[in-house]
């Protein structure tokens, strides 16, 4: 009985120092900025990047290859809300792990000749205010990366856009959800296709960040806010007037 308890002991001991040097080991890595972090942390890089790719068109298990290509390995949630989630990943990091973040992000979208679909430009907004970061950030990683947004609008927006980047919501014509969306648009009364790409292309214009990437940090954050809005209605109101 004393001998059985020996090896238990000596078990338990071996297990402990095996599990002290895997820590040391992590604890010494420093190839990737979030190689270290809380799981936690890697869990919403993860599933904030994942939900990125699910907005360009890429189907799951392309994803998941793009973001093992990039080291990201840790499990992650899906169909989040990347704002919050962005949010609540920038209050765990520090300055080096946002900014790494946000590189990372436009790293797996950008690609020579692949211009980003425009709610994956959106998105790339998103991560970026909720970093902490102004637009200015964000066209300097295009400048750098040399990419730019789809404006399906310039092309009347192909209708097999309409299908891309997941799923829409389901409105109708007619309900209180889509008179909304259309007077974000500055629209009222009826609506088509053609007003509808006709108001996005006016708003886009005056709005775009990259028109005050060197004001203020006020005026490049409303600018931002009201492009992200005017591009989310954009994008809804194509799904449901198809016609």
């Amino acid at each position: 009985m004393i001998l059985i308890l020996l090896m238990i002991a000596a078990g338990c001991a071996i297990a402990l120092s095996v599990m002290i040097a895997i820590a040391a080991i992590e604890r010494s890595s420093g190839a990737n900025p979030i190689a270290a972090a809380a799981p936690d942390r890697n869990r919403l890089a993860a599933s904030i990047l994942f939900q990125l790719l699910l907005a360009g068109g890429w189907r799951e298990n392309d994803a998941l290859r793009d973001l093992r290509g990039v080291g990201i390995v840790s499990p992650l949630t899906a169909g989040i809300d990347i704002a919050s989630w962005t949010e609540h990943y920038a209050r765990l990091a520090n300055v080096e792990q946002r900014h790494w973040l946000l590189e990372t992000a436009v790293k797996l979208v950008a690609a020579p000749g692949r211009p980003v679909p425009l709610r994956q430009y959106a998105d790339l907004l998103d991560i970026s205010f909720s970093l902490g970061f102004q637009t200015d950030a964000l066209a300097k990683l295009r400048e750098q990366y040399d990419f730019d947004y789809v404006d399906h609008a310039k092309d009347a927006r192909p209708r097999e856009a309409d299908r891309g980047g997941g799923a829409m919501p389901l409105f109708v014509r007619g309900s209180a959800d889509t008179v909304k969306l259309l007077k974000t648009l500055g629209i009222e009364g009826n609506a088509n296709r053609h007003v509808i790409i006709s108001a996005y292309r006016r708003l886009a214009a005056q709005h775009h960040p990259d028109k005050v990437y060197t004001a203020g940090p006020d005026v490049q954050s409303d600018a931002a806010a009201r492009f992200i809005e005017i591009t989310r209605a954009y994008e809804a109101l194509m799904a449901i007037y198809r016609d």
